[in-house]
């Protein structure tokens, strides 16, 4: 059965003004929805002011254009030139064979083991070209990162489960931050996968924030690469999957979350599509395995898109399995790879679960503050370079603006005739935008009330990067419909000034900032002994800038003794109570405290400190005898000192 299968038609030719005319027709009918929907919006690109708000305006634009168009040129009208759209099949494919038109290829690939490595190599080197040069000068410097939060956390992580795994991997979760607190590794997204895929290199002797920076760049990269191997196999077409692979390596959502690792990790998606693709249209067990171990593996990646795909994949396995002449073994390959899925990701659920009274359920009014709204897609970040404005004031992770390229293509992808992928992909597309407006939408108050994870996620924004892999794919049978009729020298001409179009658009401004790549010198005197406790000073200005502690879980990977301060997702109450504490440190109910918890040693970092307050504080442990000095030495150009407490 063909969806939406429409029989083309012979009709006159158009001059090129009236086809122009048609299809800003049709782009100005397709936008009004999009208008009512976010509000509009207004921006300003190279000094010109472009406003749209008004949907009136819009309709009235596209009826006089038509009109006009229609009294120039009569026949054929615009409705006629739709219905008669014709869907490309390819000349060998058969009517009675179980593949539908845009899927010819999932199984025509009969390459060797080696030259599909070698394809697989390839287009590695060229993705990761074209993030060099788009991130520039990262790739350059990996001593550098976007600040000096989420980025040393995420080094932490990476370096923790390397450590840690081959030591004690039963307690893997209990990291040693937050001391005396258990399972501080699920205090945030754990991503094992990504730890267990960088432990060789930092086990090789790496360091490791080179080894955080080069696999945060391999991720993008291989997102793309990912994205080209999938467009293409449903397409059958080199240039449109191109197209699909630089907008997906590019998405601006990328560079919005620049300093989160976990999501970045993206390249698994594609993967698990056309596991899933292959399933429903060969019925074969080991296609169903795949994609449960890519589920399990894009889960232990990114926790958040776990989830997220566990509704997100819904309209895609539904439309494919009515489509599907061999869905009975399909549905026994995946319910098989649910299986595997389940069995991989149990151990770190069990760890969370553990550890419910800590990472469990986030209320609705947190869910609430972090829900888009339909008009933050009209909102662009300031990283990107056409479009964001350097110190604009919008809502922490809702500048979700994908650019027009994608849109554009994505349309022209999604016109009828369909088939059933193309059908599912626009559902999908569909629930991953209203799910993204979390509280302002109707899917994800469903997800948070009845589907299993739901609760426990923080930003229902983050689904937009599902909107954006879809819009990236869609333009790919995008770029395959509008060049269907060329030859391959004006295929790949159109398609290379497509991924122009979007790497022009999605140019991000890279700022980076120097981390430290040596300890702090005293840090050598801590003995190896594993009762150790350190807390390091000073403790951040106020609660809004907590996430400053990540200096600690940092500097801890260069000696791994348990600290008492920390930065992580969730913080406990007694991080809280350090913290209010420690403000008036060393005073007598500070350093009472300290003894408290258990604290042996105390570190003073001259670096952090504002105007005077480390003279003060060196000023009045030199008086107290309950406090004694190890040793000084030097940390980013200025003093440091480790002092042991007297208890």
């Amino acid at each position: 059965m063909r969806f939406f299968r429409l029989l083309p038609s012979s009709l006159p030719a158009l001059p090129w003004w009236a086809r122009a005319a048609d299809a800003l027709t049709l782009t100005i009918l397709l936008v009004s929805p999009i208008v009512a929907a976010t509000g509009g919006f207004r921006v300003i690109v190279y000094g010109l002011l472009v406003s749209v708000r008004s949907v009136d305006r819009l309709i009235l634009c596209a009826l006089v254009i038509s009109a006009i168009r229609h009294w120039a040129v009569r026949s054929p009208t615009l409705l006629q030139r739709v219905r008669a759209f014709p869907e490309r099949v390819p000349e060998d494919a058969d009517d009675r064979a179980p593949l539908a038109p845009d899927e010819h290829a999932l199984f025509a690939d009969r390459r060797s083991f080696w030259r599909a490595a070698l394809e697989f190599a390839g287009l590695s080197i060229g993705f990761g070209l074209l993030v060099v040069v788009m991130t520039w000068p990262q790739a350059a410097r990996l001593d550098m990162v976007p600040d000096l939060g989420d980025p040393l956390f995420s080094t932490w992580r990476l370096a923790w489960t390397a450590h840690q795994i081959v030591r004690d991997p039963l307690h893997l979760f209990d990291g040693n931050i937050f001391y005396p607190e258990r399972l501080t590794l699920t205090y945030s997204d754990s991503h094992v996968a990504l730890g267990l895929l960088s432990a060789p290199f930092i086990w090789a002797g790496i360091h490791q924030l080179v080894v955080y920076n080069a696999l945060f760049l391999s991720l993008i990269s291989l997102s793309g690469v990912t994205m080209f191997l999938l467009v293409r196999a449903l397409t059958g077409r080199a240039d449109a999957a191109l197209v699909s692979g630089v907008l997906f390596t590019l998405y601006p959502y990328r560079f919005e979350h620049y300093s989160h690792l976990e999501l970045q990790a993206t390249f698994w998606i594609p993967l698990l599509l056309l596991a899933i693709h292959r399933a429903f249209k060969r019925g074969r067990l080991r296609d169903g395995l795949a994609a449960g171990l890519l589920m399990g593996l894009q889960t232990l990646s990114s926790l958040y898109y776990g989830v997220f795909l566990t509704a997100f994949l819904v309209p895609i396995c539904v439309v494919l399995w009515l489509h599907s002449r061999v869905a009975r073994p399909a549905v026994r390959g995946l319910a098989a790879g649910v299986v595997v899925a389940a069995a991989m990701v149990a151990p770190v659920a069990a760890a969370y679960a553990a550890n419910r009274s800590m990472v469990g359920e986030r209320p609705f009014g947190v869910i609430e503050a972090y829900s888009a709204q339909g008009s933050d897609y009209l909102v662009p970040h300031w990283r990107a370079a056409r479009y964001g404005t350097i110190g604009a004031e919008h809502r922490p992770e809702c500048e979700l603006f994908p650019t027009i390229t994608p849109v554009a293509l994505t349309l022209a992808g999604a016109w009828p005739p369909l088939s059933a992928a193309r059908i599912g992909y626009v559902s999908a597309l569909a629930l991953a935008f209203d799910a993204s407006l979390g509280s302002n939408g109707r899917v994800y108050r469903l997800l948070y009330e009845y589907a299993p994870g739901f609760r426990a996620l923080r930003v229902p924004s983050r689904f937009s990067v599902l909107v954006g892999m879809t819009l990236t794919l869609l333009a790919g049978y995008g770029v395959a419909r509008v060049t269907r009729a060329r030859g391959s020298a004006a295929r790949w001409t159109m398609a290379l000034l497509a991924a122009g179009a979007g790497i022009f658009e999605m140019t991000p401004r890279n700022n980076l900032v120097p981390a430290w790549m040596e300890p702090p010198a005293t840090v050598a005197s801590l003995p190896n002994d594993p009762g150790v406790v350190l807390v390091e000073l000073p403790m951040p200005l106020d609660e809004l800038t907590i996430w400053e502690d990540a200096r600690s879980n940092y500097n801890s990977t260069f000696h791994w003794q348990k600290v008492a301060n920390g930065a992580s997702g969730h913080v406990p109450e007694s991080y809280l109570q350090l913290f209010a504490r420690l403000q008036t440190f060393p005073s007598d109910d500070a350093m009472e405290y300290l003894c408290e918890r258990g604290v042996t040693h105390v570190a003073v970092h001259q670096k952090f400190y504002v105007h005077d307050r480390y003279a003060r504080v060196v000023r009045e442990l030199a008086a107290r005898t309950d406090i004694a000095l190890v040793a000084t030495g030097s940390f980013l150009g200025a003093e440091s000192r480790l002092y042991r407490l007297a208890h």
